[in-house]
């Protein structure tokens, strides 16, 4: 079945004109180590899904919502996993971002990318 749902909530809001969805799966270990074999010993802390947005063409008031949940400090996002092929939610910050106005007559700002990283591990 495909999802058919909002691919990314924050804080329960729906962001708009989402381009492009990635999701990297980064890992982080504690203890790694090879040996002069190349073999590697480590213990896996966790899986922490960073959710890389483009987001298109907003307008004026769109992009006014967009920078107050963005610049909030920490907020929950929901977004779905195509592992589990659910929605989850955590909570985030997102990283830099740039607005930059396309044009100043129709309110219109042009495409962004921003990064959401999570504050924990991905729990399953």
């Amino acid at each position: 079945m495909i999802y058919t749902g909002s691919l990314v909530k924050i804080d329960g809001n729906t962001i708009p004109h989402i381009v492009s969805f990635k999701v990297g799966r980064s890992k982080l270990w504690k203890d790694s180590e090879r040996n002069m074999s190349g073999d590697m010993r480590a213990t896996l802390i966790g899986i922490f899904p960073k959710i890389q947005l483009e987001i298109g063409y907003t307008t004026q008031a769109e992009m006014s919502e967009l920078t107050a949940l963005l610049d909030k400090d920490f907020f929950t996002v929901e977004w779905f996993d195509v592992r589990t092929q659910e929605t989850y939610s955590a909570q985030y910050y997102a990283g830099d971002y740039d607005v930059e106005l396309d044009s100043k007559s129709k309110g219109r700002y042009k495409p962004f990318s921003v990064s959401l990283v999570p504050l924990s591990k991905r729990r399953y």
